[in-house]
């Protein structure tokens, strides 16, 4: 269950607010540590938003149970696959991913960073991702 970020009671909802996506970012920055990472910008009561910040290389198939995700490349480029649908992506490019698809990606520049928002709500509390490999 995601938790109000100023109350920290769970609940499904966010407070209706205009983040900066720079700033959210800086202040969860990916560190050589980490593997990858999700920083959540919002959760509404059907959907979410968050970016995902990665390193170069490969990123694990899998799938997510419960919910479609759209992703929007921010920095980095590579290749996505969704499906058995390969494409090259850049900085701009736009894909949807729906729910049970079985997807991975392969990044080649640094700083990896995808915006992605899910529908419905990709609970952090709960995560539906099935690794594949």
């Amino acid at each position: 269950m995601y938790r109000c970020p100023c109350c920290q009671q769970p609940t499904h909802r966010t407070n209706v607010d205009v983040t900066s996506l720079e700033k959210a970012i800086d202040a969860d920055r990916l560190t050589e540590k980490d593997v990858f990472k999700r920083t959540y910008i919002g959760h509404g009561s059907q959907s979410s938003v968050f970016v995902f910040q990665g390193h170069k290389g490969p990123f694990r198939k899998h799938v997510h149970v419960t919910h479609d995700e759209i992703g929007y490349v921010l920095n980095g480029s590579g290749s996505v696959t969704v499906g058995n649908l390969t494409r090259e992506v850049k900085p701009g490019d736009i894909w949807v991913i729906p729910a049970n698809t079985p997807h991975a990606a392969e990044f080649d520049k640094e700083p990896v960073q995808v915006l992605f928002i899910s529908s419905p709500m990709d609970d952090p509390d709960n995560p539906d991702r099935v690794w594949l490999d």
